[in-house]
């Protein structure tokens, strides 16, 4: 269920400013207030908030996704902050967490024939440097590592939440069933509460043992501001780096040598 909202659309025309006074019947002006009325009753207390909140999350809770990861998330201690909480080292800031603090129920590994690359010049997490993003359209050529989280639908908007923005008002979900029955056809859907974050736009990946692999990543126009130059490529700064790494090293993926220089070849 979506915060229901007003949409208020003003005129381009010039005869909305007209000065010219205007004779406005009584009858019509009662009818005006009976319109305007019951908009301006329209209330939404914060009990009523929180039990709408309430409501998605225990709907979404029932159900599991796989949340793919190609970032500093591939490493488990990492990926956890966005789950309890708190910071691993190398970060600047903690993580909020999610409502369902559980870990993961599963988690492997799969290879996906995208384009990992590094953009951005810095942020509250990191400081100076790039960070990851999966090129939203397949390449054969290309070939990135991904660690799968199998986690709840709940959780997964958590996620995507604080993958883009501090704080933000979870009265309904950015992520709901309708994506989800829809993303299949369509691909990937933009999370459009949160459109200024860098990673709102989710992708769908194909499926793991009948359930959907989900991850978020940046738009193709995005992609294409930065061939342009519109946008920043740039390299990760060697915290960020040294954590994907370790993700992809304890994941037994790839050695520190190798994981090293897939890192490097992205960068």
């Amino acid at each position: 269920m979506r915060t229901p909202y007003i949409k208020v659309i003003s005129s381009d025309s010039e005869d909305e400013y007209d000065s010219t006074p205007h004779r406005v019947s009584q009858d019509l002006e009662k009818d005006i207030e009976n319109i305007i009325q019951p908009f301006s009753d329209l209330k939404v207390n914060d009990g009523q908030a929180s039990t709408i909140s309430r409501t998605w999350r225990a709907d979404l809770s029932k159900i599991d996704r796989w949340y793919a990861t190609f970032g500093s998330n591939m490493n488990l201690s990492r990926f956890l902050c966005y789950i309890a909480g708190g910071q691993v080292e190398g970060m600047r800031k903690p993580c909020i967490g999610s409502s369902d603090k559980s870990k993961p129920k599963e988690i492997t590994w799969k290879t996906f024939p995208h384009c990992l690359f590094f953009a951005r010049e810095r942020t509250a997490t990191w400081g100076p440097g790039g960070v990851a993003f999966l090129h939203p359209e397949s390449n054969s050529d290309e070939k990135s590592y991904l660690c799968l989280y199998r986690i709840t639908l709940e959780q997964f908007n958590d996620v995507l939440l604080q993958e883009n923005v501090s704080s933000f008002d979870m009265n309904s979900p950015l992520f709901d069933m309708a994506d989800l029955q829809s993303i299949e056809n369509r691909q990937c859907i933009s999370a459009e509460a949160v459109k200024n974050g860098w990673y709102h736009n989710v992708l769908y990946l194909g499926k793991e043992n009948g359930i959907p692999i989900l991850t978020m990543t940046c738009r193709l126009s995005d992609v294409d501001n930065f061939k342009l130059g519109k946008a920043s490529m740039c390299k990760p700064c060697k915290e960020y780096a040294n954590t994907l790494i370790r993700g992809l090293v304890e994941g037994k993926q790839l050695s520190e040598e190798e994981a090293t220089a897939y890192i490097q070849r992205s960068s």
